[in-house]
């Protein structure tokens, strides 16, 4: 496998760091879930399943549509 370009000394992906770093960004890694993982897949639809089941889910979200509706500017 042929080794990464150094020019000045570092790599590609250290010069665009450094260049991202410059401009007043800093480099988050967050770890997520495989959304393509069959485990989470039949989790989440254990979960759906669970809310769908609710006779109170209609409610909560019609409370969370509420007071996440932020007033305009013009009210």
């Amino acid at each position: 496998m042929p080794r990464a370009a150094i020019k000045d000394g570092l790599t590609k992906q250290a010069r665009y760091r450094a260049a991202k770093k410059a401009a007043g960004l800093k480099e988050v890694r967050i770890w997520t879930f495989d959304t393509k993982d069959p485990a989470f897949l039949a989790d989440l639809q254990r979960q759906v399943s669970i809310l769908n089941a609710d006779p109170e889910e209609t409610a909560v979200m019609e409370w969370i549509e509420d007071v996440a509706a932020w007033p305009s500017d013009d009210e």
